[in-house]
């Protein structure tokens, strides 16, 4: 039977869809619409594509999180994680920093397993802390990298060069977008109570509509906060962000695209040596991954406490 507070988390999960579709529009459609390459609605309509696409495919792998970790989830459990996210990442829209929902979420579904007692330290959540640990040290590196052998075995034909790269870029964005919808939305598709399809339904609409409303000031900080990109930076970038979370997919691993691909942005503007790079703006970033998580646990654990 359908409760009030099952009704409620179906909003928070629609709520939730909406914020994550328009702060992760920078990560899916920033690299195409920073470089110039496609207006700004062209790029949206894209990442909507990719969004429910990815969803709808193969975002109930990402279902496992919640099943490890609270095998027996409860109404309350699925209101104090979507809550305690939802704060969290409204916190980074208020301070236009790319947040990682996927950690936020993960760490609220440790809260409330942790404020139940029945979190466990098991290999799962081994995986999931070393992807967080490992792959923004990865991605920058293989940005580096890529850059670097770019410069050595790309066409000298500056034309052909950019037509390679600009046809690249589209299916990367589409790819971005797709991964994001299996990972993260699937996640939060996950959380609801025995209501997974309303739940889907619910994140998928609020990600479409997320993206043409929400997404701007992301997006600005983005592909113009660290540094004006080129289409060799965009394209690498791209390619590491969507190549590790589909990887991460397949482990059912909680990971941000957005993380992902600044790792890759931040490693090929230092490929390029590009001294306009915005420190500020990175260490905001940065930051945020790491608090994320953490803001999100305490938030989940206190909510679960007091309701």
């Amino acid at each position: 039977m359908t409760t009030p507070l099952d009704i409620a988390s179906l909003l928070l999960a629609g709520l939730l869809g909406m914020v994550v579709g328009g702060n992760n529009l920078s990560a899916c459609a920033g690299t195409i619409i920073g470089s110039g390459m496609v207006r700004r609605r062209t790029g949206v309509l894209i990442a909507v594509a990719g969004y429910v696409a990815g969803l709808a495919f193969e975002g109930p792998k990402l279902f496992k999180v919640r099943e490890i970790f609270l095998p027996a989830n409860t109404s309350i459990g699925a209101f104090s994680i979507l809550l305690a996210s939802l704060l969290v990442f409204l916190g980074g829209e208020y301070f236009k920093v790319p947040l990682s929902l996927s950690k936020a979420l993960t760490g609220s579904i440790l809260g409330v397993s942790a404020a139940l007692g029945i979190l466990t330290l098991t290999g799962y959540l081994a995986l999931i802390l070393a992807f967080w640990f490992l792959v923004p040290l990865v991605a920058t590196l293989l940005g580096v990298l890529l850059i670097l052998l770019d410069d050595r075995l790309s066409p000298r034909d500056l034309w052909l060069k950019l037509t390679l790269l600009k046809a690249g870029l589209l299916p990367l964005a589409f790819l971005s977008a797709y991964v994001l919808g299996v990972n993260t939305l699937g996640l939060i598709a996950g959380v609801p109570y025995n209501e997974t399809f309303w739940a889907s339904l619910a994140v998928g609409f609020g990600a479409i509509l997320g993206a043409f409303t929400l997404g701007r000031g992301a997006l600005r900080r983005l592909t113009e906060g660290i540094f004006s990109l080129r289409y060799p930076n965009a394209f690498y970038a791209q390619l590491v962000g969507s190549a590790t979370v589909e990887l991460a997919n397949q482990l059912a691993v909680p990971l941000s695209i957005t993380e992902t691909v600044s790792s890759g942005i931040i490693g090929s503007g230092l490929a390029r040596r590009m001294r306009v790079l915005n420190v500020r703006n990175i260490f905001l970033i940065i930051s945020s991954w790491v608090l994320s998580p953490i803001a999100g646990f305490a938030l989940a654990f206190l909510l679960t406490k007091l309701l």
